[in-house]
């Protein structure tokens, strides 16, 4: 029970944050146009549906627009990537975005128009349809992703009633002598998400991390200061969630794997963390997103 209490109490200081933010845009009645960005495992997908039900009580309806529907497709990627000199995609590139697609939906949507968004699928890396949406003069769209940061991206919604939002987890959290940055959340968040949505090993999740934070670095963390709205999604009961999906999929990895010793560290940094029954958070949670 205290810990389910603790959960429900992090939850709703969580929807406070962001529910300010909400009352804010909600306020701006000139605002067409929300775009929501940050790092990886920032909680983006979540926060959007947050504050779409939260902006569409003050009476404005709201559509999510996630920017990875406008992916080029898996064979182009391929194409530029080898330009570049590489054999893997780089989806966080701001060149992998039909950009002009992009403009024409934007241009539409705002006209109060009936737009066609596409639909990426990312088993066949190619477009896979569209939904049609009906705009209106006053509704909202959220423009969701880690590219919504991107100048490249944004200079598409600036000539309209337009406001930024970053995201991502901003504080750090202290289990005894371990101190972990918002970076390392990110990179603990990651490997369990990525396990238990994606398929994805921890051995991979940590042999891409470093290339990740490159784009970061680059691409994403410069334009942070420029938003209008942050919202910190640090959640203080996270490291107790994640430890026990951590424990299984970090043990898994082989001592002859170049992984191996970040895996050991990463244990050892939780070995004292006392663990939390993720079947205590509610559906509605943020942290759903990754457990």
């Amino acid at each position: 029970m205290k810990d389910q209490q603790y959960i429900k109490q992090c939850d709703a200081d969580f929807r406070a944050r962001l529910y300010g933010v909400a009352d804010s845009i909600a306020a701006e009645k000139r605002v067409k146009i929300v775009s929501l960005s940050g790092p990886t495992c920032s909680g983006k997908t979540t926060a959007a549906a947050m504050l779409a039900k939260r902006l569409s009580e003050d009476g404005r309806r709201v559509h999510i627009v996630s920017i990875d529907d406008f992916y080029y497709d898996r064979d182009y990627l391929h194409e530029l990537s080898e330009k570049k000199g590489s054999d893997t995609i780089d989806y966080d590139s701001a060149d992998t975005i039909d950009l002009e697609a992009l403009s024409d939906f934007v241009s539409e949507a705002i006209s109060g128009e009936t737009v066609h968004c596409p639909i990426f699928d990312f088993k066949s890396g190619m477009r896979a349809g569209y939904r049609s949406l009906e705009a209106g003069a006053d509704d909202i769209f959220i423009f969701e992703g880690i590219q919504a940061i991107y100048p490249e991206i944004t200079s598409l919604f600036i000539p309209y009633g337009f406001v930024s939002v970053y995201i991502a987890p901003m504080t750090s959290l202290r289990d005894g002598d371990n101190v972990f940055a918002p970076n390392d959340i990110r990179l603990l968040r990651r490997l369990v998400r990525d396990s238990n949505f994606r398929n994805t090993g921890a051995e991979f999740t940590l042999h891409m991390w470093d290339s990740v934070r490159a784009n970061e670095e680059k691409n994403i963390f410069p334009f942070a200061g420029d938003c209008i709205y942050k919202i910190d999604s640090t959640h203080e009961y996270e490291l107790g969630i994640l430890k026990p999906f951590l424990e299984k999929i970090l043990s898994e990895i082989k001592d002859d794997s170049p992984q191996y010793i970040k895996a050991v560290t990463i244990l050892g940094n939780i070995s004292r963390t006392s663990p939390i029954d993720a079947s205590l958070i509610g559906g509605e949670s943020l942290y759903r997103e990754f457990v």
